[in-house]
């Protein structure tokens, strides 16, 4: 069964079938293989998978993102990072990276900092005569930081995955110092480059000017220090705290910057739902095809056979960070989580790796896979913004994945950049 299920779904994900539909046709495969399984097991398993008080955090997280991009609050941060780094070479590259940093406190989605700010950003990038190919692979690259800087909907996928030992709110904390480094370490390129080529400086705002460009932004940016208060302080669980960001988030953009409109309330509900029905049809497909992929043994094997060429836990994080870069380089990142976690994290308990410390080496690295061809979404993204053909961009994003996978590497063998600061606020 496990030989169907695996060919069955590379298969399909050859010939492009979306990702869900590749899980779901290969679950049928595997059973019809099977033989003594029913036809009902996959729609069972599909209700059981979505049928989670918990996965409520997801729509509401993304309708706070959506409310906090109408609201106009992506122009606000822009002109708050410009005031703090703009007066620096290659200014409105480093407020590029400042802004996608903040604007990651508020989506917990790559995709969403990528359209809400690269429409913005990689414009007035060429404006200002940085290259195309540069702008656009700038502002990919630092919207992998969407999921990475609490809050993030990878890291609720993965605390409900993982269940019982697993904290969402300490994979939240895990996120903050991961994130900050690889903001660092792209402006440090970002600088190095327009060093090199002489890109201009944006503007000189005055010091004492900067605490005014700040007020406005001062109601965003207090929004994931109300979550991460919220539920550190066990104030409400994660899936009431995605609810408050959501009245926080409507507050803001109706009485606040008065910029939300009540009209506008469709058009974000309609996207909302649009978005969170493709998230939810993927877990629903990929519980069943979870189930059918432990029953079958496989998850066993591949964890002997990891077993088997070491049981050294930084050999065995070498290798399962080498197979995340290679799967997330051909599969969307949250299906690909939940296909590997149940494979891997008996790997990982058994080497004695802190499952905090994984699911943050799991989400950073998958990550990443956004920046990869094939799938990368984001490349095509920030292409499309640009104007430019995709393997320019692929050309240009060297470097920056280069800093990403850096920082991977000091997050895979220096666990105290992710255990610190939950250590230091839970105990």
């Amino acid at each position: 069964m496990s030989a169907a299920l695996m060919f069955g779904f590379v298969a399909l994900i050859l010939i492009g079938v979306p990702i869900a539909f590749a899980m779901g046709l290969a679950s049928l495969l595997a059973i019809i293989a099977h033989g003594g399984l029913p036809f009902s097991l996959l729609a069972q398993r599909a209700l059981v998978g979505a049928d989670s008080y918990s996965l409520l955090a997801i729509p509401f997280f993304i309708l706070a993102g959506n409310l906090m991009n109408y609201g106009g609050i992506t122009s606000r941060l822009i002109e708050f990072a410009n005031a703090v780094v703009g007066r620096f070479r290659g200014g409105l590259a480093q407020t590029t990276v400042l802004s996608t940093m903040l604007f990651s406190g508020i989506s917990g989605s790559a995709v969403a900092d990528a359209t809400a700010l690269g429409k913005v950003l990689i414009p007035a990038m060429k404006k200002q005569g940085y290259s195309a190919p540069f702008a656009g692979a700038l502002m990919a690259a630092s919207s992998v930081n969407g999921p990475i800087i609490p809050p993030s909907i990878p890291m609720v996928i993965y605390g409900l995955s993982v269940g019982k030992g697993v904290s969402i709110a300490a994979l939240f904390l895990g996120g903050v110092v991961p994130g900050l480094l690889l903001g660092l370490s792209l402006m440090g390129m970002a600088y190095y480059i327009s060093v090199k080529r002489n890109y201009p400086v944006f503007e000189q705002v005055p010091w004492r000017a900067i605490p005014r460009r700040a007020m406005p932004a001062l109601w965003a940016i207090m929004m994931p220090v109300i979550i991460l208060a919220g539920v550190t302080g066990g104030i409400f669980t994660v899936t009431e705290s995605a609810a408050v960001a959501v009245l926080y988030a409507a507050f803001i953009g109706l009485v606040v910057y008065r910029e939300l409109k009540i009209q506008d309330l469709v058009p974000i509900l309609v996207q909302t739902a649009l978005d969170s029905a493709l998230v939810m049809f993927i877990i629903a497909l990929a519980s069943g095809f979870g189930y059918l992929m432990a029953i079958s043994g496989l998850p066993r094997d591949i964890a002997a056979w990891i077993s088997s060429v070491s049981t050294n836990p930084h050999v065995i994080l070498l290798l399962i960070n080498i197979l995340l870069l290679i799967v997330g380089c051909f599969m969307e990142a949250i299906a690909a989580m939940l296909i590997l976690i149940p494979v891997l994290i008996p790997i990982v308990q058994a080497a004695g790796i802190d499952l905090i410390h994984f699911g943050l080496i799991m989400v950073f690295n998958l990550m990443l896979g956004l920046l990869t061809p094939p799938v990368g979404i984001l490349l095509y993204i920030c292409a499309n913004f640009a104007e430019i053909k995709l393997e320019d961009e692929i050309v240009a994003v060297i470097p920056f994945l280069v800093m990403g996978l850096i920082i991977l590497f000091l997050i895979t063998y220096v666990p105290m950049l992710v255990l610190w600061l939950p250590n230091l606020v839970l105990g």
